[in-house]
């Protein structure tokens, strides 16, 4: 019988760091980015959809005959495995400016193709000649309404280190240098973090108190660091056209506007669902009233222990019973070395899965023995289902939109919990599902809350020009009590988290978690009711980027453009929310 892999074999990129073929696929984004700048620059490919398509072809082959970044991700994977390694660290820093000049080269065709007349854009849409390329064209298209010169846009991209992205970097620096107190040691921010909810109640309480004081007394960087980043962007939005702050997000995710609108709007509608959630878990807990440390805290531990093996067989035998062919492709990742299993010093923390082209997919992991783990394997697996499928698509449209990224994700995630119920007994069954509707209730209320959040500051900030970190603590307590209830305490001191909240540098990013996993709640339910539905969400995973998402979703009878949908969606976390409620009586 074949033993499993438990480290990634890299070979299947390159057999080693002196490989050969690492310079010659360097050079071949070199020669071919100057090729085809030698070739369209200054030409008109547009003057038919003939002259177009033989510009696509050629555009197109840039990743498909160079191997795209195969030779940086090769010792980007090197790097998190073993962040010791100088040769990779070296590499990846020579490699960054050779792409970068190769790159530079390229980006004058998507601002020429934007340039097109209207009413050729609307006949090379619809031309026979171009059909494998439309998609791709009509989001070149959109975006291009808001491109700026060629000259000006080669200046934002110098402007935008120090008017973003040093700033952001600046404020992670601060972060990353502050420790909190835990028993006789001092631990790093994001391990005390982590940490939380894993305590007992008055040593959590604590450290949440002094996670709240620590960024409170930085809380002065982040004050500028926010209110310029946000300037920047309503700087940039003005130039460019967007309408609304999270305008050119949801343009980039390929959702529209109204998509987005409808999803927050519902949600907030609901924010009743996730209060009656932490009023149960308050219950649970046996606590009247919640500290904001209290949101994550399990109601009690499972204790079955499950080893990579075993978890292995519990993921493949869900993946089998969802379709066969996905247990095969998750056989062929054990055997492959296409999975990093255990934590080691000097490995990338977390899970996340790894993919390119038609290169391996990687899934990285830091395997324990707890519940958690099991789940984010199969959660890593579902996107590297996503990856493999879209491989069948036509070189520009393999990967997904960010707003699709999380679909298959937590969509297997759930394929697995239906499994797992089976191992567990009826109290850490009760556990699971409390668990899996915390997570739920975060995913989707908690970060809707903090799309809303942002929204408010975007407008405050472009209103006033600028807010004080005390207010900017005021605005985040207000939209934590909307979702979370009045069962939560939340102190003057909670606001503060803003300066550590990642997400809101990465402008209304949040909303895509919600996005995903009501779909994937959607598709869940669907395939529960008629298991042959898993053809359809096979035709979704295939799909890759060769369409946009609600096309994609509504081809697979989901119409994601109608807000009742979403509220679908949110009356099945209902039915979570009775089941935990009847079942917990029950043990």
């Amino acid at each position: 019988m074949k033993k499993l892999k438990e480290n990634w074999d890299l070979t299947l990129l390159y057999k080693n760091d002196k490989d050969p073929r690492i310079e010659k696929d360097l050079q071949a984004v070199e020669k071919i980015s100057s090729a085809f700048e030698k070739k369209y620059k200054g030409k008109n490919f547009t003057s038919s959809s003939k002259a177009l398509k033989n510009a696509l072809v050629d555009y197109i082959k840039l990743d498909e005959l160079a191997n795209g970044h195969k030779p940086s991700w090769y010792f980007n994977l090197k790097k998190d495995i073993d962040s010791s390694d100088k040769n990779a660290q070296a590499k990846i820093a020579q490699y960054r400016e050779r792409y970068t000049i190769a790159g530079n080269k390229l980006a004058f065709f998507p601002l020429e193709l934007g340039k097109t007349a209207v009413t050729k854009q609307k006949a090379y849409l619809k031309s026979g000649d171009l059909k494998d390329y439309s998609y791709l064209l009509k989001v070149i298209f959109d975006q291009a309404r808001y491109d700026l010169t060629e000259k000006e846009e080669q200046l934002v991209s110098l402007i935008a280190a120090p008017g973003y992205s040093m700033w952001v970097d600046g404020n992670e620096n601060l972060l990353s240098k502050i420790e909190i107190k835990h028993g006789n040691k001092m631990i790093p921010l994001p391990e005390a973090i982590g940490l939380i909810s894993t305590l007992e109640k008055d040593e959590r309480r604590q450290m949440h108190q002094d996670i709240n004081q620590a960024m409170k007394e930085n809380s002065h960087f982040s004050e500028s660091e926010i209110n310029a980043i946000y300037n920047f962007k309503k700087i940039m939005d003005e130039r460019r056209g967007y309408a609304k702050p999270y305008s050119s997000t949801a343009l980039h995710y390929e959702n529209d506007e109204e998509t987005v609108e409808n999803l927050a709007k519902v949600v907030t509608k609901y924010f009743k669902l996730s209060q009656r959630f932490y009023k149960l878990h308050a219950k649970l807990l046996g606590e009247k009233k919640l500290s904001l440390s209290d949101r994550s805290v399990s109601i009690g531990k499972i204790k079955k222990k499950f080893s990579f093996d075993y978890s292995a067989k519990l993921v493949k035998d869900a993946f089998n019973q969802f379709d066969p062919k996905f247990g095969k492709i998750f056989q062929e990742f054990l055997y492959n070395g296409q999975l990093d299993v255990y934590p080691k010093k000097g490995k990338h923390g977390g899970a996340y899965c790894a993919s390119s082209g038609l290169n391996p997919t990687y899934v990285l992991l830091n395997h324990t023995e707890s519940i958690d783990s099991v789940g984010t394997l199969a959660h890593e697996m579902g996107h590297a289902f996503h990856a493999e499928l879209s491989k069948s698509q036509l070189p520009h449209y393999r990967g997904h939109t960010t707003s699709t990224a999380e679909v298959a994700s937590t969509f297997f995630e759930q394929v697995l919990s239906s499994q797992l119920e089976k191992v567990l007994s009826p109290e850490e069954q009760v556990i699971l599902l409390h668990n899996n509707l915390t997570g739920d209730v975060s995913t989707i209320f908690r970060q809707i809350a903090f799309f809303n959040f942002e929204l408010e500051l975007h407008g405050r900030i472009r209103k006033e020009g600028k807010i004080l970190k005390e207010e900017i603590a005021k605005l985040m307590n207000k939209h934590l009590k909307s979702y979370m209830g009045e069962v939560f305490d939340i102190t003057e001191d909670d606001g503060y988290f803003f300066v550590y909240l990642s997400h809101m540098r990465r402008f209304f990013y949040v909303y895509s978690y919600a996005y995903g996993q009501i779909v994937s709640r959607a598709l869940f339910e669907k395939w529960q009711a008629d298991p042959s539905y898993s053809k359809k969400i096979e035709q979704f995973l295939r799909a890759g980027g060769s369409m946009s998402p609600k096309d994609i979703f509504k081809s697979i009878g989901i119409d994601t453009t109608d807000p009742k949908f979403f509220e679908t969606g949110l009356k099945s976390i209902e039915k979570d929310i009775d089941r935990l409620e009847k079942l917990s009586k029950k043990v």
